[in-house]
């Protein structure tokens, strides 16, 4: 039985881990930390094929003139991390023109569609389909014609029968009364589920993980190496490795340049911030405000408040000015209760330049198989991913076209 090892505990990391069991490889988990605390925990818990709409669409250049000075709460540009990183910024426009990101929706969708049959089936094994809300959820505009703006996003929607509806005023309030009325119009995209909390839906993979027989290591693996057939993972200890899967998230360049040239990726930083639900009606589903660039999601411990994206080096100093802005902005859409202590977070989302993750083998390095880059969708394409990679090391054929995903693209 070959010993596969998955270095990254997130929902990316674990997905693999699943699946590779399930396929009847002796699989290691190895994450540098107790608990889910990154990019899977902080995340508004969405899985929605609405997100295949990609960032750098046919109108991103076009819409730049309203983010290029940091006016606009949904994006904060860090110019000279940007110039630094000049040829993904170059590729990351380059991929939005019309045919190019066409043929990107078209890849990110394939994989989101499976993720959710995907994310259903770890949940009912792990005994928590509790934690599914499936009554979709809400992008709101300010303006009655607000909706108009999305006229190219609604096409997509429609073209790859996407459910959604177009709401007024009085279906804003129907669907959710807990809202002041400050919204003119909405889209409500119908297909879309949450969770209550993405990062323990994420632990509860991992102990689902452990009690099908899998192993979690805490470790942090800080090199790779080859030797003869094996790969060697060095960190507080040496592991030996039939086939070893990088699925660190942000931290994944890290160790590819330890064995290999590191990927073309860049990251969406974003924030979030916890408040208690007030002593009256809540919301039943997460909204996306639009014009104040938040999106705030009812989750276990109160709702949980997230703010746009910001362009910048995953270590830079935190700068939370979107979130201030976001935590004014909410106050005119609901009641919320106090701030919850110590809750504040920043998460790093690692993007390449079409906005597609890298699944699949290191073209140049055996054994090594790459599973990042997910952008700020890892909760709604980890799952498919994980399934993806097992398939391919054992050698299956992929359920979809594997091709647009591979790693090769970059090299």
């Amino acid at each position: 039985m070959s010993n596969v090892y998955v270095i990254g505990a997130g929902i990316v990391g674990v997905s693999c881990a699943l699946n590779l069991l399930e396929k009847g490889f002796n699989v290691t988990l190895i994450e540098k930390e107790d608990g889910v605390k990154e990019t899977s925990f902080g995340n508004a818990g969405v899985i929605t094929r609405s997100s295949a709409y990609l960032i750098n669409n046919k109108n991103l250049i076009p819409s730049l003139k309203k983010y290029v000075f940091n006016k606009h709460s949904a994006v904060r540009i860090k110019y000279s991390y940007l110039l630094k990183n000049l040829p993904w910024s170059s590729q990351f426009l380059y991929q939005s023109l019309e045919k190019k990101s066409e043929k990107n929706i078209e890849s990110l969708n394939s994989i989101i569609e499976v993720s959710l049959d995907e994310h259903k089936k770890w949940l009912k094994k792990s005994g928590n389909m509790h934690r599914l809300r499936e009554n979709g959820w809400l992008k709101l505009f300010h303006s009655k014609s607000g909706t108009q703006s999305t006229n190219y996003e609604q096409s997509i929607y429609k073209q790859y029968g996407i459910n959604f509806e177009l709401l007024d005023t009085e279906k804003i309030r129907t669907l959710e009364p807990a809202l002041k009325p400050i919204y003119g119009s909405g889209i409500h995209i119908k297909d879309a589920v949450s969770v209550d909390h993405p990062g323990e839906v994420t632990q509860n993979y991992i102990d689902l993980f452990v009690e099908l027989g899998g192993k979690v290591i805490r470790d942090d693996i800080t090199r790779l190496s080859q030797e003869d057939s094996k790969v060697i993972l060095h960190g507080r200890s040496f592991y030996n490795a039939d086939e070893v899967v990088i699925a660190a998230g942000p931290w994944s360049n890290d160790l590819l340049k330890t064995i290999s040239r590191p990927l073309p990726m860049c990251f969406e930083r974003g924030y979030h911030q916890h408040f208690e639900y007030p002593n009256e009606m809540q919301l039943t589903r997460p909204i996306y405000d639009v014009d104040s660039a938040f999106v705030l999601s009812p989750m276990t411990n109160g709702y949980r408040l997230t703010s746009g994206t910001e362009l910048n080096d995953k270590d830079a100093k935190i700068n939370t000015i979107q979130l201030q802005k976001a935590i004014q902005s909410v106050q005119n859409s609901i009641t919320l209760g106090s701030p919850i202590k110590n809750s504040l977070w920043k998460g790093n989302r690692p993007t390449l330049p079409d906005s597609l993750p890298a699944i699949g083998p290191h073209p140049e390095c055996k054994h090594v198989w790459l599973a990042f880059g997910h952008q700020h969708v890892g909760f709604s394409t980890g799952p498919a991913t994980g399934r993806l990679i097992a398939e391919l090391i054992v050698g299956q054929e992929p359920f979809i076209n594997i091709t647009p995903f591979l790693p090769k693209r970059f090299f």
